[in-house]
């Protein structure tokens, strides 16, 4: 079977929009874990663990079901916009990195506090 040029861009397209939606649809529900989990009330942390969990699912659930398929489409937009920029296939790469770089300076930002910026000035500066 051979793989025509339309199917392997769209495969590859496809493949893109699940990776960035899922690190954006995880670092969305981050926040709101994070919110949740550290707001500390007077309680047992055995009973406030238990809350924190419940509270936890009967959030995420449904803002993970909302928020997927709106960060999907918009995801596809900037993709596509990207590639009807700069030409089908170097707009699409260019797009995913640039999108792709945002997402790890705000992951390693989140992780271990490190501000890529702050860093390239330091090392050019």
């Amino acid at each position: 079977m051979k793989i025509t040029g339309k199917l392997m861009f769209k495969k590859i397209f496809n493949l893109m929009v699940l990776m960035i939606s899922v690190l954006l649809v995880n670092l969305l529900t981050g926040f709101i874990t994070n919110y949740i989990v550290h707001y500390k009330i007077d309680l047992n942390p055995y009973k406030f663990t238990i809350i924190a969990m419940f509270a936890l699912v009967f959030i995420l659930v449904p803002s993970y079901r909302y928020l997927s398929s709106r960060i999907e489409i918009l995801v596809a937009r900037v993709l596509l916009s990207g590639s009807n920029s700069f030409g089908k296939t170097l707009g699409l790469i260019f797009s995913f990195i640039l999108v792709f770089s945002v997402l790890f300076a705000i992951y390693l930002h989140q992780w271990f506090q490190i501000n890529v910026v702050v860093e390239i000035k330091n090392k050019l500066f």
